[in-house]
């Protein structure tokens, strides 16, 4: 069995994603590359491993992930599978160190801006760092993530990976996406 790799711009349903495909398939785990980010932040400060934009998020964070699973592979033989989900690998990365993974980017398509806060406020819970920003901040955040997007959706084209937009009937494309990766890692 593969790896499952999900990324992509925040707020796109990685997460989403993530828990509904872990309920399906026992013998994954979830690495959360936020969860991983925040404990760096907390132990290792002097990294630049932080939700503040840490300098060192989209180069050693991945490196590291990336590790954890070579070494887990190497010496546990194998017997654990992930599903890696995070907005802090680009396809670049991929390309380098996630080579031998299932790969789906998600990300909000060609919506605007003030679209894309709308389907963010539709979907938004207490525990999400968007629900706790006004209006303002949120969409100066989404304006530059739309840069990345178009960025992620130009190299999944050159790269041939799936990118995902997931800006209409996301929680449908995401069930259907639950479906092909279920059948993709029996393959």
């Amino acid at each position: 069995m593969k790896n499952i790799l999900i990324a992509g711009v925040p707020r796109a349903g990685k997460t989403t994603l993530t828990i509904l495909l872990a309920k399906e398939l026992q013998n994954y785990h979830i690495l959360s590359l936020d969860c991983i980010r925040n404990a760096f932040d907390d132990i290792f400060p002097k990294l630049e491993i932080n939700p503040r934009g840490g300098k060192n998020n989209f180069t050693d964070l991945p490196a590291f992930v990336s590790r954890m699973i070579y070494y887990n592979k190497r010496d546990l033989n194998n017997q654990f599978h992930y599903i890696i989900e995070g907005s802090q690998i680009l396809p670049d990365t991929v390309k380098e160190l996630y080579n031998d993974c299932i790969v789906i980017f998600l990300g909000h398509g060609e919506t605007e801006p003030q679209q894309i806060l709308d389907n963010i406020r539709k979907y938004d819970t207490p525990n999400q760092y968007s629900y706790k920003r006004n209006d303002e901040t949120m969409l100066k955040s989404i304006i530059k993530h739309v840069k990345i997007d178009d960025e992620i959706r130009e190299k999944c084209r050159e790269y041939g990976f799936r990118y995902v937009d997931t800006s209409s009937n996301r929680i449908e494309k995401l069930k259907e996406l639950v479906e092909e990766l279920k059948k993709k890692i029996r393959e």
